[in-house]
């Protein structure tokens, strides 16, 4: 019997948004899949900020049942340590990158995080922005 994936659009252009959650996609062990292979795209335009790949195990999350993912491989700018991957006004991101991760997670989310650029509230052009994030797996 073939396995049906699927691509989902996780977050459409976050515009003038300075911090935002994506939509929580079901992951792999909702759907039963026992290899766990998940792919994000985030589409990039001039933006500056960090992004975070988050998942949860519940089947109803809760806000602390989210914990950060550090993608296995990247086509693209690696994660640090701490849990995100992060680009600044003198290198914006202009362009797609890809993140896998392997995990029977039941969800799985996307946080863009400007907390810490300019005032951390107030948006200014050369932010740029996050055009769109697909969920593969």
């Amino acid at each position: 019997m073939p396995i049906n994936r699927r691509s989902i659009n996780m977050l459409e252009s976050t515009g003038t948004t300075m911090n935002q959650y994506s939509t929580e996609v079901k992951g792999d062990n909702y759907y039963g899949y026992s290899d766990g292979y998940h792919t994000v795209q985030v589409i990039y335009s001039q933006f500056v900020g960090r992004v975070r790949i988050q998942a949860s195990l519940s089947l109803e999350p809760g806000t602390t049942d989210w914990f950060d993912i550090v993608p296995d491989t990247t086509a693209g700018t690696e994660f640090n340590g701490l849990g995100y991957v992060q680009f600044n006004s003198n290198d914006p991101a202009n362009r797609a990158e890809a993140y896998t991760f392997q995990g029977n997670f039941t969800w799985v989310r996307v946080y863009m995080d400007r907390e810490h650029v300019g005032d951390g509230e107030t948006y200014d052009s050369s932010y740029g922005q996050i055009s769109k994030v697909v969920l593969s797996a």
